[in-house]
């Protein structure tokens, strides 16, 4: 899996009862044809992460289909997560 691009936004919370900060990265994914996650019309995957005290912590990703947003419910190997987990937090907005 190479993670082709990705933006990231702050989630802002209007009801105050999240505590601490939550961002949303949506990343554009390159599989190879034989991964399961593989899909003809492109392959997204949005991670949510919360930043409290200092300390950043991904909550859940969704894999979904680019063309259609379509969600699929798979699971990813612990290589990939690390891959994504190294990508958000190199790329992380300024707080």
């Amino acid at each position: 899996m190479n993670i082709v691009n990705g933006n990231a936004q702050e989630l802002v919370d209007p009801t105050g009862i999240i505590e601490g900060q939550r961002y949303e990265f949506l990343l554009t994914v390159k599989l190879d044809e034989e991964d399961e996650l593989f899909n003809e019309n492109g392959t997204g995957l949005k991670v949510l992460y919360s930043v409290r005290d200092g300390q950043r912590k991904m909550l859940t990703y969704q894999f979904y289909e680019l063309a259609t947003e379509s969600v699929f419910d798979v699971e990813w190997d612990d290589e990939e997560k690390a891959a994504v987990e190294q990508y958000c937090l190199a790329n992380f907005p300024e707080m």
